[in-house]
């Protein structure tokens, strides 16, 4: 009896190293995951810098902040010129899984004949023209793409509207934060004006940002590092970020347009920017072949 209990327990310890051994190899493994995970995953920020396609527009030095301020918060982050932002570009950018996308492009508020304010358009820096359109026909006849130009005469582009984001856009933002550096983001001539914003809300943003009137090209350059900074560096929610930008930056000195975000809701204003490396590792960790093995080996030992 005594040998066979000695071989018993002997056996129990051999199945105990065994296990603990597996967990480690599958911790190790884990790990990889994890290390691949976070290297393959999207960038969490991104700048569409429809504005440098214009020489006269572009701005290294806020592009070059942007990135310092994304790397002090170690954040990946990716940068899409000028030429980028088609239509495509734009029917695409919520599949691209991106936290925070900074729109620092031209857009305008369309009327209708009469002189009633009809819609937004978001430029792209792709050129108008009737065999261009055929490309978009659908969108274009349904009127989720419009011309979208400076002065009347000026050369068009294609622009999109709220309906485009709605409905031609392919998947879903997550939780994502949207900077819109453009004019009458959220107000045209004191008038509120919010669906843009609505449409990015409904299309899976978590608060979308922008001035409620047209803005000065260096203005918004400036009111968005603040904003960046305040965000990123110092954690601060949607309404402290918004409101300390607007203390120090103040509104637009030619156009009197203050920033704004919406929805404006408790929820959407103490909402703050989470770090998802941390929140991917933890959930790859907890959820890990290890993890599960190692809660299972630690009820059976203590059992």
């Amino acid at each position: 009896m005594g040998a066979r209990n000695g071989r018993r327990k002997s056996a129990r310890r051999s199945g105990k190293r065994l296990a603990y051994g597996v967990v480690i190899i599958v911790s190790i493994l884990a790990c990889f995951l994890v290390y691949f995970s976070l290297n393959s995953s999207p960038p969490e920020a991104a700048i569409a810098d429809h504005l440098s396609f214009f020489p006269d527009q572009r701005n290294p030095a806020f592009v070059d902040t942007c990135k310092t301020i994304f790397e002090e918060g170690e954040l990946t982050w990716a940068y899409h010129e000028g030429e980028e932002i088609t239509v495509d570009f734009y029917r695409k950018l919520p599949s691209c899984g991106t936290k925070i996308i900074i729109l620092r492009v031209h857009s305008a508020i369309m009327k209708t004949e009469t002189g009633i304010i009809s819609i937004l358009g978001l430029f792209t820096s792709e050129r108008y023209s009737d065999e261009a359109a055929k490309k978009y026909r659908e969108d274009v006849l349904d009127d989720r793409l419009v011309k979208a130009f400076f002065t009347e005469g000026a050369e068009e582009y294609f622009g999109i509207v709220p309906k485009f984001v709605e409905e031609s856009m392919k998947g879903k933002f997550q939780n994502t934060i949207i900077i819109m550096m453009g004019c009458e983001g959220l107000g045209y001539e004191e008038l509120e004006y919010t669906d843009m914003a609505e449409a990015f809300i409904k299309k899976g943003a978590r608060v979308y940002i922008s001035w409620d009137g047209s803005i000065s090209l260096d203005h918004t350059d400036q009111a968005t590092i603040h904003l960046l900074q305040s965000l990123i560096l110092r954690k601060r929610t949607i309404d402290i970020a918004v409101t300390e930008t607007m203390e120090i930056v103040g509104k637009d000195p030619t156009y009197n347009s203050t920033l704004q975000y919406y929805p404006r809701t408790a929820e959407a204003g103490n909402y703050t920017i989470p770090n998802p490396k941390s929140s991917l590792m933890m959930d790859i960790i907890n959820n890990s072949p290890a993890a599960k093995a190692h809660k299972k080996i630690k009820n059976w030992t203590q059992g």
